[in-house]
């Protein structure tokens, strides 16, 4: 029999973390596995994966600010992501766990596993190789940018959607990914109002960073990751297209990579190879039925 999924809730400093946990009640020993998604997503991204990984207590969560976890007066900086990251695995209370993260989730866990590297037991990246860079010259350019961002919120509010196949088109137009992947995350990441539909999403999301890291900052933080790690790129995603990505993966010293038909939400549109191969790298069988 297949474990069921289940809804969680964490308190972490007062504030609620949501997410999806699939696990075997009878399995104690289980390898532990959390999930981290991508920008503007949510839990739901795992969903089309989790079937496929039933060898695990498996744990995907709603990133601070997205999904039905609260937002963070505080904001969203890596470091207070790593922050919070490290008290979602204490509330579980994990000693540690594999980690795997998607996109923005594969940009955060990279540097859990150097600020926090005991929490670590090997890292997944999925369509992720650390954040977007830029020279330490366009520091005072992003400053002011990610000022006004801030000094004028309303243009982040969300927009009304009359219908949820609104807000899911709205997805498709911004994302290359399936209709059905679209809609899983649709239906964790808007909230019904009189007059129809909001992004459920803190809108500081949508603000711009007041600072990026330079490329020689990523490749330093790649460098440290000590734990045995796998890339899984998509042979149509957006890794696939950057000139740094394959000498940004070369910095990982126990790191393998895997390419892949897809494109960057590969995991949630052909999820079943990205598992197989998220189980050979971590010697756990996937379920055969019966």
């Amino acid at each position: 029999m297949r474990p069921k999924l289940e809804t969680i809730t964490l308190s972490v400093d007062g504030k609620t973390i949501a997410g999806i946990r699939q696990r075997d009640p009878n399995a104690v020993d289980a390898p532990k596995l959390l999930c981290v998604h991508g920008w503007l997503d949510n839990a739901n991204s795992f969903v089309p994966m989790i079937p496929y990984l039933p060898a695990f207590d498996l744990v995907a969560i709603d990133l601070p600010g997205h999904g039905y976890s609260d937002a963070l007066p505080q904001g969203y900086t890596f470091h207070e992501l790593c922050y919070q990251l490290t008290r979602i695995v204490e509330a579980l209370e994990w000693d540690s766990c594999h980690l795997m993260g998607h996109s923005l989730g594969g940009c955060i866990t990279p540097m859990l596993c150097v600020a926090n590297p005991a929490i670590a037991e090997s890292l997944i990246l999925i369509e992720a190789s650390g954040p977007l860079s830029e020279s330490a010259a366009k520091l005072p350019e992003r400053m002011a940018k990610s000022m006004q961002d801030r000094l004028n919120p309303a243009r982040f509010q969300s927009r009304t959607f009359s219908t949820k196949d609104d807000a899911i088109k709205s997805r498709l137009k911004a994302a290359k990914m399936a209709p059905m992947s679209a809609k899983l995350i649709i239906d964790r990441q808007v909230k019904e109002i009189d007059s129809g539909y909001q992004w459920r999403f803190d809108p500081r999301w949508r603000e711009s960073s007041s600072q990026y890291q330079t490329e020689e900052q990523v490749r330093a933080v790649l460098a440290a990751v000590g734990c045995k790690t796998l890339a899984v790129v998509g042979d149509e995603g957006f890794l696939a297209k950057r000139p740094e990505t394959q000498q940004r993966l070369d910095c990982l010293t126990d790191g393998e990579v895997m390419i892949l038909p897809g494109n960057h939400q590969m995991h949630m549109d052909t999820p079943e190879p990205v598992a197989a191969a998220v189980n050979r790298f971590l010697g756990a069988l996937p379920d055969m039925g019966g």
